[in-house]
């Protein structure tokens, strides 16, 4: 089973990194942490279009975090405080007014998931 986590990441964050280890490993560390949001996200009472844009920006912010945060090691506080990365996804993505308050609204679940630790639920860290 673990094989089968470990492929799915493999291939989610296959744009993610250099091909240094380093990078790979930082890339891994925080896909495995957004799985464990995502997996947060299924559970909640939304529609499934809501669902599946806050999926669609989980995989951005992953992206935009491994780019552009310019940090060598995971740590869940580098994703708090959100939303991060507006000038990037206005640049790379949307500037539309939907999709940029789709991608803040994604930031702010992010950030109560990991104020209120509901992420303990969901992985041991």
């Amino acid at each position: 089973m673990e094989e089968n986590i470990n492929a799915k990441i493999e291939d989610y964050i296959q744009d993610w990194h250099w091909e240094d280890e380093d990078s790979k490993k930082y890339a891994f560390e925080i896909c495995k942490f957004l799985f464990s949001f995502i997996d947060y996200i299924d559970q909640l009472s939304v529609t499934k279009r809501t669902k599946t844009n806050h999926k669609y920006n989980v995989f951005l912010i992953g992206m935009f975090e491994t780019d552009y945060g310019y940090n060598d090691k995971f740590s869940i506080k580098n994703l708090e405080n959100g939303p991060d990365f507006l000038y990037e996804f206005e640049r790379k993505v949307s500037n539309s007014k939907y999709a940029i308050q789709s991608y803040k609204s994604t930031w702010r679940k992010l950030d109560k998931y990991i104020k209120t630790k509901e992420y303990k639920k969901y992985i041991k860290i």
